[in-house]
């Protein structure tokens, strides 16, 4: 499933990626043009939701300033897993590539080169990640949202 969202929901969007489902947010002003037939445009818009609907395409609205009950309504609506596969990349969308510490060594810092082993790179954008002490506050933080559902 494909995700679309409005420049306003990137915390949202990348929450979508960490669970393993391709979410692109749109910049600038939204036009009809700027919306993929192909997926779920999700708005904090009443007007965009009941116009999109109008023309067919399926939209989902969310309240603007609730994080929590944003990613909590989009898991359940659409029957979401809930776990972090961390397989998307967390800026673009695109699949991660697993790669060799010693390829990104110049790129990352000596103490996550130190201890760090598992290493995953986007080949679209570029950008690098790793599985370090974020990640369990990541679950717990996930865990802390599932329980509000």
């Amino acid at each position: 499933m494909r995700f679309y969202l409005e420049e306003n929901l990137e915390k949202l969007a990348r929450w979508l990626r960490f669970l393993g489902y391709s979410a692109y947010t749109i910049k600038g002003k939204i036009e009809l043009k700027k919306i993929p037939p192909d997926g779920v445009f999700i708005t904090t818009s009443r007007k965009w939701y009941e116009k999109l609907n109008k023309l067919g395409l399926q939209a989902f609205i969310v309240p603007r300033h609730d994080f929590d009950i944003q990613l909590c309504s989009v898991i359940k609506h659409f029957g979401l897993r809930t776990e972090l596969t961390l397989n998307l990349c967390a800026y673009c969308s695109n699949p991660l590539l697993g790669v060799d510490k010693e390829k990104v060594k110049e790129r990352i810092p000596l103490k996550v080169y130190e201890k760090a082993t598992d290493f995953t790179l986007c080949p679209n954008c570029g950008a690098i990640f790793w599985k370090g002490s974020h990640f369990n506050r990541m679950k717990r933080r996930l865990e802390k949202i599932l329980k509000k559902c």
